[in-house]
């Protein structure tokens, strides 16, 4: 690796993303990469800039230094490209680098990339025409995430988003989803379509949860009340919802999510409104991320 790009969200991490910046050149350059950091300013910018670096022909890798929002854009922009997406943990939430087992710092991940790392090609999910690396979902989860201010967020991080869940669940209805998966009809309180088993941080969603199967795996939450959301919730950090009488998994090609309209729901960490019916599925392309090795 000669040259490389490094987009990032100056915002992210209650704005230590931008002081990071100037830190990661000097990393890269002791490394002998000369790296060219750009600053994203607004929703969507990451994938244009991430599009215009996969269509030029003098980076050998695009880095990216935010949370998983960030990675997302960036990722939408080069689906179907050669050019790798290497990432650095710098939002609120870093699920992908932790399935890429990559170290928290962003610094330590550079430094882990740039020592011993292999380009890998994994699957992207798409609802409608929205990519995304994890999963999308609905239910008390996403209105709970639709609840939380940006501004919170910036500054509390991850306890806004608890605060916001405590809040949502106090007062929730469980309302029904419906959906088809591969033709075949059916509701739950909670859905989610996977692409990966990773959810909420270090949380295993589904078992495998594959983004390099070439398949979705699909979580249905059937429970009703306040007291079946938080039981699932608490098994759900120990490890042990995967046993639950209100719980199913399914391994699917397609989903469609079907009402009620409009659709509240999260990608990859971020609140969303869609119009039903929703398709979601795996997009043709696949994704070229630097994966540590070993």
């Amino acid at each position: 690796m000669r040259r490389a790009a490094l987009l990032y969200n100056p915002a992210a991490g209650g704005h230590r993303a931008g002081r990071l910046a100037p830190r990661l050149q000097e990393l890269f350059a002791r490394e002998g990469v000369t790296l060219a950091p750009r600053a994203t300013n607004g929703p969507g910018e990451a994938t244009a800039l991430a599009r215009e670096a996969a269509a030029g022909d003098d980076l050998d890798a695009l880095f990216v230094l935010g949370g998983d929002g960030t990675v997302r854009e960036a990722a939408a922009g080069l689906l179907g490209s050669a050019l790798p997406l290497g990432v650095l943990p710098g939002g609120t939430t870093n699920v992908v680098a932790g399935a890429l087992a990559l170290p928290r710092s962003p610094l330590a991940a550079a430094r882990r990339l740039l020592a011993r790392s292999a380009p890998c090609e994994v699957d992207v999910g798409l609802a409608g025409d929205a990519p995304f690396l994890m999963q999308v979902s609905g239910g008390l989860d996403a209105r709970a995430l639709a609840a939380v201010s940006p501004r919170a967020k910036r500054r509390w991080g991850r306890l806004a988003v608890v605060a916001a869940g405590l809040r949502v669940w106090a007062r929730y209805a469980f309302p029904e989803l419906t959906f088809e998966a591969d033709g075949v009809a059916g509701s739950a309180t909670g859905v989610a379509v996977c692409n990966l088993s990773a959810y909420a941080g270090r949380y295993r969603l589904v078992p495998g949860g594959s983004w390099t199967d070439r398949r979705l795996d699909l979580f249905l939450f059937h429970g009703r009340s306040r007291r079946a959301a938080l039981g699932f919730a608490l098994a759900l950090v120990g490890g042990r919802h995967a046993g639950r009488a209100d719980v199913a998994f399914r391994t699917v090609e397609t989903v469609t999510l079907t009402g009620p309209a409009p659709l509240t729901l999260q990608l990859d960490g971020d609140p969303v409104s869609l119009a039903p019916p929703l398709a979601i599925r795996l997009a043709p392309a696949r994704l070229v991320l630097l994966a540590p090795r070993g």
